[in-house]
């Protein structure tokens, strides 16, 4: 995505919240397996030294600025130690949330970060309205050091149209948080009749509805192959006007009413994970030493769209923790039944249903099975067949070049 500083920024990040410390690095290098680029973290997550062990040095990684940390020495202090942990220089800093009467001194801090100090490549903000905006321009700060990101909790159940129009005018891009909205969204009818009528899954529906908005989109998953399925979505298929109409309309009064008390509830200043007041400064911190990262989990066999929207199943509090590598084959017996997890968003839950075995993937196909599959169906059928996948999106889309040329 082109931001306003003349610079790039990878459309789809994979997002930290809510991920685990001793799984941090693990997620982090699944999720370079699976192609991505942009990572988005904070010193809220409190994972950032962990995550940066596994992070390669071009990928774009963003941090942001607690609510605590509201004065312009306690911000700097925060960059400073994000930077530290990270062991690099970051390619953007945030304002977390828009605390009143506070946040400007805080976006104050990350543009002295980004032009005085040069340990920030890029500054913008988090959870900022229209009026809140207003506020930073009178500052004068946004023509000095206009900020290149906003980042909303945007998907089709809680889509604010005024304000990401908004933003969207002022050449601010609008970074999509929480786009599944905590899994409710994937068993939503409308989604689920998209998916199958396009073949693929309710999670890229609402993915590719947010990129076709003009959004950068944060997802998260503990799932390998979530997480290759969430970042395949950039190609070969697209939402007609309708479907972004019938995905429009999903929003409710009630849900900008939830949304407007949790707005009012965080602005307002919320403890860290270190406890009240500021981020604890590390005043000499070593870079982080590159270690191997933690075993991948065992990939998941791959769901099939439900044909009608799945009972409704609570969801625990928090995401069971995984082993970090597979047990040995002979301790483990076979599975009758795939265990098939779905993230749930920023809150990291999970919901759970069973599926046919991974073995069924190495079935005979015949030709006209073969073209009927989507790309994420066709790398699996390749991978039960033991063949390697590596370049096939790239071949693909090669394919599809020379086709249009």
């Amino acid at each position: 995505m082109l931001l306003n500083d003349g610079t790039e920024m990878p459309s789809i990040a994979y997002g930290l919240y809510l991920v685990q410390k001793d799984d941090a690095a693990r997620c982090v290098a699944d999720a370079v397996k699976a192609s991505y680029t942009h990572f988005d973290g904070a010193a809220f997550y409190a994972n950032e030294k962990e995550a940066g062990r596994a992070l390669p040095d071009d990928a774009w990684y963003t941090t942001k600025v607690w609510t605590t940390d509201s004065s312009f020495d306690d911000a700097v202090a925060s960059v400073k130690r994000s930077r530290a942990e990270l062991g690099r220089d970051l390619d953007l800093a945030l304002v977390h949330w828009p605390v009143p009467d506070k946040h400007v001194e805080i976006y104050r801090a990350l543009v002295h970060c980004k032009e005085e100090l040069k340990i920030v490549k890029r500054v913008g903000l988090s959870n900022y309205t229209q009026e809140d905006y207003e506020e930073l321009e009178r500052s004068g700060l946004t023509k000095r050091c206009p900020p290149v990101v906003n980042q909303l909790e945007v998907s089709p159940l809680l889509y604010r149209k005024a304000c990401v129009d908004y933003f969207q005018e002022k050449h601010v891009v609008v970074q999509a948080f929480k786009p599944l909205q905590r899994g409710a969204a994937l068993d939503n009818p409308v989604v689920t009749a998209l998916a199958l009528k396009n073949g693929v899954t309710p999670a890229q529906v609402l993915i590719k509805w947010g990129l076709q908005k003009g959004l950068c989109v944060c997802v998260k998953s503990s799932s390998p192959t979530r997480m290759a399925e969430n970042v395949d979505v950039d190609a070969f298929w697209g939402l007609d006007m309708d479907a972004m109409d019938e995905l429009d309309a999903l929003t409710t009064d009630a849900a900008l009413k939830a949304w407007r008390a949790h707005y009012e509830k965080w602005r307002a200043g919320t403890d860290g994970p270190w406890g009240p007041g500021p981020r604890p400064a590390l005043a000499d911190v070593a870079p982080v030493e590159s270690v191997p990262a933690p075993p991948s989990m065992p990939a998941e066999p791959e769901a099939e769209p439900p044909s009608a929207p799945p009972a409704e199943v609570p969801a625990p509090a928090a995401a069971p923790k995984r082993p970090a590598s597979p047990e040995p084959a002979a301790a483990a017996p076979p599975p009758k039944r795939a265990r098939v997890v779905h993230s749930f968003g920023e809150l990291g839950g999970v919901r759970e249903h069973d599926e046919a075995p991974a073995a069924a993937a190495a079935e005979p196909l015949d030709e006209a099975a073969i073209k009927k599959m989507t790309v994420p169906k066709l790398r699996a059928a390749l991978t039960a067949r033991g063949l390697d996948t590596t370049g096939l999106k790239a071949a693909l889309l090669a394919r599809l070049r020379e086709a249009i040329a």
